[in-house]
């Protein structure tokens, strides 16, 4: 019902209401400075988070709710690859000289989060995609049915992903223009971007798979069900019930990292409370981590984890 999808997108507002109002704050400052307090730390008011004098260049612990009021384009074209109406791709493409030729030499296929749950859909990164585009990255941003919707949930939302890739990368392969293709998924898109490399693809062979980015990627369904935050509490929902009563289905729900025969990059931040950084431990993967970098970090220009992202994808440029 209304109330319980409230819960369960909880851990996702929570990031826009952690942040202290102005007048709390200054009573907060004035109590320390009567109490004798020799420094104080320094308030970026612009976005009421509290950082030390040398980190107000950058952008860290970014809010939810701050990625809806990124500039955002409209898509370049939108691509069907089912029936469904949720079964779309939007294209964000990179600007092209008189001729219709792009100057990118990188393009992302990419599988938006919000635990799996259809209250969050791929408008929310919808400012990242434009900053890719604007970056000179063609973006395709993969739309699916999720938990709440008619076909959504395991394996459907799998199923989606699936479908979605083989469709992209098909009409990729059928310009002129050579890409660095990327897989990229964020959170409980990440697990369904590794689910679906590491699965029986129909990729071109004329399609150069660079690698597969799991962005705070949810690579163990089983333990993250195990979980008490609102995301991981929705797992049991997205699979159709809990570890213990639906094992197998669990198990194929777990990304093999060593069936995916392309690099597999799993970058995490090191201060994400939705996706403990278990999840981004694998022999059959690299690791970056990101100082103090949160959950939503990767989707917004001005983080560093943003900018860790941006240099892998065109590091073969």
């Amino acid at each position: 019902d209304a109330q319980e999808s409230r819960g369960l997108g909880d851990v996702y507002k929570r990031q826009a209401l952690i942040r202290l109002p102005n007048k709390l704050l200054l009573l907060v400052v004035t109590i320390l400075i009567l109490a004798g307090c020799s420094s104080l730390t320094a308030v970026d008011e612009k976005h009421n988070d509290t950082k030390t004098p040398e980190s107000l260049t950058s952008f860290d612990q970014v809010p939810y709710s701050s990625l809806l009021l990124l500039p955002k384009s409209v898509p370049t074209r939108i691509m069907s690859y089912g029936s469904d109406a949720l079964q779309t791709v939007s294209v964000y493409e990179a600007q092209r000289d008189s001729d219709g030729v792009s100057a990118s030499h990188s393009a992302i296929i990419f599988i938006h989060g919000g635990c799996w749950l259809n209250a969050y859909d791929a408008s929310h990164g919808a400012g990242f995609y434009s900053a890719l585009a604007n970056t000179g990255i063609d973006t395709y941003a993969v739309e699916y049915r999720r938990t709440g919707d008619e076909g959504g949930g395991w394996p459907g939302s799998f199923n989606d992903i699936q479908d979605a890739i083989n469709t992209i990368t098909r009409s990729l392969s059928q310009t002129n223009e050579e890409k660095n293709v990327y897989i990229v998924g964020h959170s409980a898109g990440g697990h369904l971007a590794l689910l679906a490399a590491a699965s029986e693809l129909n990729i071109p062979k004329s399609v150069n798979i660079k690698a597969v980015i799991g962005l705070a990627a949810i690579t163990n369904v089983t333990e993250y069900a195990k979980g008490t935050n609102s995301c991981q509490t929705a797992t049991p929902k997205f699979m159709g019930g809990k570890p213990e009563g639906r094992f197998e289905a669990y198990k194929q729900a777990t990304p093999n990292l060593a069936r995916i025969t392309t690099p597999v990059i799993l970058m995490q931040g090191d201060t994400d409370s939705i996706v403990p950084a278990l999840h981004s431990v694998s022999e059959h993967a690299d690791t970056i981590s990101i100082v103090n970098g949160g959950h939503f970090d990767w989707l917004h220009p001005k983080s560093d984890s943003y900018k860790a992202l941006l240099k892998v994808v065109t590091a073969n440029d």
